[in-house]
């Protein structure tokens, strides 16, 4: 080979080794974009799944237990059966029609 194929040579290969490290530095940058938009992302996403277990923790504390609902439902059949009794003492009071 001659001298003057090898240094075309040469000088090809500087080219592609230059090319490929300009690459590597761009997919680098492109990566940590890349990173820095997941971790962004995530944080977000941590954010609004701590929100979402405050709001569900905060219904659950405001929500009836069983036997809130069960004392609810007695004494609401306590004012049934006082106001069906007030009704049969009015029926009762009031004079027959004749």
């Amino acid at each position: 080979m001659s001298d003057e194929l090898l240094k075309e040579i040469l000088a090809e290969l500087r080219e592609v080794k230059s090319e490929v490290k300009q690459l590597k530095t761009e997919m680098n940058q492109h990566f940590d974009e890349v990173k820095d938009s997941i971790e962004r992302k995530h944080i977000e996403n941590i954010k609004a799944d701590e929100s979402l277990l405050h709001m569900i923790n905060d219904v659950q504390s405001k929500m009836a237990t069983k036997e809130d609902t069960e004392r609810i439902h007695k004494r609401l059949d306590y004012q049934i059966l006082r106001i069906a009794r007030t009704e049969e003492e009015i029926h009762l009071l009031k004079p027959e029609k004749q």
